[in-house]
């Protein structure tokens, strides 16, 4: 049970950070006053979980299954010195291209941002509001891909046991 906990506490205060961005945003504009602002901001959080960390923490998702087998691998005393090394260096490849790979994903999501305002006025959200969550997401872009990037070195230390890490970075 103690090396559960141990192992939970900086995913969980990680986690509580990577969602932090948005409360903080959220909370400011709750403070304008502005009704148009603060549903613009709501949908635009809306469509930026949706949209982009939704799918990149999925595909993210993938890498820590695929790093900790690599992982596993290399510690394995019964394998041979090079075959260790080759599955400790397959785990930086395989950290890599899910970083690629989280980068080609944000092309469309930037694609979709960039037109998120036609798209929800078509679904029949006002003007307005569709207006101010393009904005949002728009200017929230290299965030987001910031975020992608995060989680999937995330995953790669979590998959080595270096479950910390992520919370001081």
């Amino acid at each position: 049970m103690l090396v559960v906990t141990k192992l939970s506490v900086g995913p969980i205060i990680s986690m509580f950070f990577y969602m932090f961005v948005q409360l903080i945003n959220t909370y400011y504009i709750g403070h304008t006053n502005d009704s148009t602002l603060i549903a613009g901001v709501g949908m635009g959080n809306m469509l930026i979980n949706v949209l982009a960390f939704a799918i990149m923490q999925g595909l993210n998702g993938a890498l820590e299954t695929l790093i900790s087998r690599s992982y596993g691998l290399s510690n394995d005393e019964s394998k041979l010195a090079s075959f260790r090394i080759q599955m400790k260096r397959e785990c930086g490849v395989l950290h890599n291209r899910g970083r690629f790979v989280c980068t080609v994903c944000m092309i469309p999501i930037a694609i979709i941002f960039a037109y998120s305002d036609s798209i929800l006025i078509a679904l029949g959200q006002d003007s307005v509001v569709a207006s101010t969550a393009k904005t949002y997401v728009c200017l929230m872009i290299p965030g987001v891909w910031a975020m992608g990037q995060f989680d999937a070195t995330k995953k790669f230390l979590s998959s080595q046991y270096k479950n910390s890490i992520p919370v001081w970075a």
